[in-house]
């Protein structure tokens, strides 16, 4: 049985030591990798542990869990929330919750929110593992569309409010979107964005140089500065990538 990487949230440190039990005792998939007492925290945390799962409770004190998840861009985890309150069901549903446990939590309703977790991850899974085409994405050009596998692309830019992909060889191809527009295509397929004009592959990044504010060499030879307000999060992907994330 493949183990689940999760956080908890919860402002109680009972609730937090109440739901590890639980867990501990009954769902031994679950692998604990951070636990929160405040929204904020929680948010530092799924940014730079990426959980498959995060078990989220509505009232945190310094926002709700929908606060929670309103910052974090493109979620990639399931969610599980865990409140005394009823009347944020319908709410929980619209956030795309995988369920909805009504404290004090049941052992039965939480094996089988796990449970589920563990059906969605394989179906997904197995629909991915069906599906061995190349993975070329149509990027918009003015005549348009060209198609690119994503793995070719070595950084983009930001050029008189459009994207230009840069390819080996010094090849160039210049969109019709701007960078924002590619920076959703390619965010979940090892890109970040580290500067206003610029994102990077970290596939094709040959180094990391933290002197002078810090910067990127790619596998072009083309230098390009991390910025200071994006550095949390790119030393944060960056880490996740590194570790197969």
């Amino acid at each position: 049985m493949k183990s689940l990487r999760a956080i908890i949230v919860e402002d109680e440190p009972t609730g937090v030591e109440n739901l590890r039990f639980k867990l501990h005792q009954n769902c031994p998939e679950i692998e604990i990798v951070a636990e929160c007492l405040s929204g904020k925290d929680a948010i530092r945390q799924i940014r730079r542990h990426l959980p498959d799962l995060v078990f989220l409770d509505i009232m945190l004190g310094d926002m709700t869990g929908f606060d929670v998840l309103k910052e974090i861009r493109q979620p990639t985890f399931e969610v599980i929330f865990t409140t005394s309150y009823d009347e944020y069901a319908i709410q929980a549903i619209k956030s795309n919750a995988l369920d909805y446990l009504l404290k004090p939590i049941d052992i039965d309703e939480l094996i089988e929110a796990v449970s589920k977790m563990q059906r969605k991850l394989m179906e997904k899974e197995s629909s991915s593992s069906s599906t061995n085409r190349p993975s070329k994405l149509g990027f918009p050009i003015s005549t348009g569309q060209q198609f690119i596998d994503p793995d070719q692309i070595i950084y983009v830019s930001a050029e008189d409010n459009v994207a230009v992909l840069h390819l080996p060889g010094r090849e160039k191809v210049k969109l019709t979107k701007s960078l924002g527009f590619v920076e959703e295509m390619l965010e979940d397929k090892g890109f970040c964005r580290v500067h206003h004009s610029y994102m990077i592959n970290f596939n094709h990044m040959n180094e990391y140089v933290r002197q002078d504010g810090g910067y990127v060499i790619m596998s072009d030879k083309k230098l390009i500065s991390v910025a200071r307000r994006r550095k949390d999060d790119f030393l944060s992907r960056l880490e996740a990538w590194e570790n197969g994330g």
